[in-house]
């Protein structure tokens, strides 16, 4: 557990990210990163990981309600216009109606896969 940060001049507590996956990313969290909004460390994490360069994925876990709001779209297409793989619609994740999803159904497997093509630099979307 973490109480203290680290000041700016002092050295990374861990070591470099090979890739950065945020999953499952709620309809707040994708607005918020997509609008620049870091109040929370894992945002600001994934925002700073875009700056420097580390591939980055995300899958969503919102319902069918919530992506009716036009910032969501919005929001999915600006990370992709900074890099961002993120796993939404066919082939990731497809929202559910509301109070149906089950947690036990997300598909980490494709945030985990896309992850390690990232890393190994192989789009998994090709094979």
């Amino acid at each position: 557990m973490r109480s203290q940060y680290k000041l700016p001049w002092e050295p990374d507590a861990w070591p470099p990210a090979d890739v950065a996956v945020l999953a499952p990313a709620t309809f707040n969290t994708i607005n918020q990163w997509a609008l620049g909004i870091t109040e929370k460390f894992v945002v600001g994490f994934v925002a700073e990981a875009i700056g420097k360069g580390i591939p980055t994925v995300t899958m969503p876990c919102v319902n069918a309600a919530y992506v009716q709001h036009t910032q969501f779209d919005v929001s999915v297409a600006t990370l992709r216009a900074m890099g961002v793989r993120v796993l939404y619609g066919e082939g990731g994740f497809v929202p559910n109606k509301p109070g149906q999803g089950r947690p036990e159904n997300y598909p980490w497997h494709l945030a985990l896969e896309a992850a390690a093509s990232a890393v190994s630099g192989r789009d998994p979307r090709s094979a």
